[in-house]
């Protein structure tokens, strides 16, 4: 089933939902219609106890996405006091909306991925690439302007500072094996199996219990974004107390598996 916006479609798929940037004439650029339309469906998203794993792409065969629309960069002015104002998200906005999202993510990385396409990337739990058409970049250095999201945010969290200093200040695009070498990605697949691919992967993590999945992704994320490892262990343990409180499945898995042992015992 699909639903369609005017820049985004969602598709879904039993309990997986799919959100298309649908702007291939602009190799999936990201208007402030875009980013409004998109932060919308994850917020719709959000509250959809019958979807457990979001997955996001690119429409076309080119670009999962190509940054900002530079043409709505030229309207900096204006775009700085609407935004002042309120009325505009700003594009690490919606980066955040994905890292604290209820639901499993992952990127569909179809095509080029620059610039706040890197943005969008970053905070997904998963990423999935294709292995022929898959391009990592962020050309800002080129054009006289800062990755800024990307450089004060979610890199200090995902790859090697080096690494990072590497995109940031080349300007030069990764392939998709360096992508996962620098730990970017988690999979690459032939071009032709990634959408297949994408929606499989998906299916598997999403026939677990909706609530556990979303008490391991907060769990995960607390712990790695504390200083210490004391507090990380302290923190996946209350954790772990909360989700038995909350969730009338908690330790179903483990309790099955008990009881199975002990027969297999007599």
């Amino acid at each position: 089933m699909a639903v369609g916006r005017k820049n985004i479609i969602v598709e879904r798929r039993d309990r997986v939902a799919k959100i298309i940037i649908n702007r291939p004439e602009k190799r999936n650029a990201l208007s402030e219609d875009a980013l409004i339309e998109i932060i919308s469906a994850f917020e719709e998203l959000r509250h959809d106890d019958s979807v457990s794993v979001v997955l996001t792409t690119g429409a076309g065969e080119e670009a999962y996405c190509a940054g900002r629309d530079l043409n709505e960069l030229r309207k900096d002015r204006q775009r700085r006091e609407r935004h002042e104002l309120g009325l505009l998200p700003k594009p690490h906005y919606l980066g955040e909306i994905i890292r604290t999202h209820s639901k499993i993510t992952i990127a569909v990385v179809n095509g080029y991925c620059l610039g706040s396409g890197i943005t969008l990337l970053l905070p997904h739990d998963l990423a999935i690439a294709s292995e022929e058409r898959a391009q990592f970049g962020l050309p800002e250095v080129m054009r006289g302007f800062l990755p800024v999201p990307i450089v004060g945010t979610l890199f200090k969290a995902s790859i090697p500072t080096k690494l990072a200093f590497e995109l940031i200040l080349t300007g030069k695009n990764w392939n998709a094996k360096r992508a996962f070498e620098a730990g970017l990605i988690n999979r690459i697949v032939p071009h032709a199996e990634l959408q297949e691919a994408a929606w499989e992967w998906g299916k598997q993590i999403a026939q677990w219990d909706r609530i556990t999945l979303q008490y391991c992704k907060m769990a995960a994320r607390a712990s790695m974004e504390v200083p210490t490892v004391p507090l990380a262990a302290e923190i996946a343990w209350l954790m772990n107390q909360e989700h038995g409180i909350v969730n009338p499945k908690a330790f179903e898995g483990m309790r099955d598996f008990l009881a199975r042992n002990r027969v297999k015992a007599e």
